[in-house]
Order: structure tokens, then C-alpha cells, then sequence
């Protein structure tokens, strides 16, 4: 594959708090410039600045003690202000089918496992 230009990458947006998954994808990615945030609040900032082709929900990352309204609005928000980009689920192992209903239609389950969040991140960005 050719290298591809600051200009031409593409744009991944990552909402974890993982911090070890987060520097697997980073490490992983060629082609593709990723962004992390911790919070849904600075990953609606980011997608209002320029939306991403990918973004890569950690439902670890949402939580209500923080504000957080669920996963149902973040990926709901993500449709609306970002329609073209492919919309990843991370969901906490064991409730894939609980997370598959609230993320809604469209949204793509990947592994909870980092090798295989981030193996499936690669492959969605077309960085396999």
C-alpha cells in the first residue's frame, strides 16, 4: 500500500479510557491518523471540527457518573453529525447482545480482547 500524506489520511477517532489498547492502535494504524479521548463531551468537539471515516466507541468509556448520557446517544450523535463514517463498538465482554440493541443498526461489534479491537480497528480503516 502507498504512503499515504497528512492530507490524505485517514481520520480515526477513538473514545476510550484503555490506555494500553489506545498505544496498541496507535501502534497498529498505517495510513490513518488516530485521535483519542476520554470523554464523550471531547469527542463531540472533535467530530463537530471534522469528522472522521472511523470512530471507535469503548463502552468503558461511557459513564454516567461523568455525565454521560449512554451509548445510545453517543452513536446517535455520530450518525447525525458524521454519516459517512463507520461507527466500532467495543462492548465489555459477555453483553455484546445488550450493546449490539442500545448502539443501534449499523454500528460494528469488534472484540473486547485489545489483539482483536485492534486487528478488527485495522481492518475497518482499510489498514490491514
Amino acid at each position: 500500500m502507498p504512503e499515504r500524506d497528512a492530507a490524505t489520511e485517514r481520520v480515526v477517532y477513538c473514545l476510550t479510557r484503555d490506555r494500553d489498547l489506545a498505544t496498541a492502535i496507535e501502534e497498529r494504524l498505517s495510513g490513518a491518523i488516530a485521535f483519542f479521548y476520554n470523554d464523550a463531551a471531547r469527542l463531540h468537539q472533535a467530530v463537530l471540527l471534522r469528522a472522521p471515516e472511523l470512530v471507535l466507541v469503548d463502552t468503558g468509556a461511557i459513564r454516567e457518573e461523568y455525565g454521560d448520557a449512554g451509548l445510545g446517544p453517543v452513536t446517535s450523535f455520530l450518525r447525525e453529525r458524521c454519516p459517512a463514517a463507520t461507527i466500532a463498538v467495543r462492548p465489555m465482554s459477555g453483553v455484546e447482545h445488550l450493546v449490539a440493541a442500545e448502539a443501534g443498526p449499523g454500528a460494528e461489534l469488534v472484540p473486547h480482547d485489545h489483539p482483536g479491537c485492534v486487528e478488527a480497528v485495522a481492518r475497518l480503516c482499510g489498514c490491514a
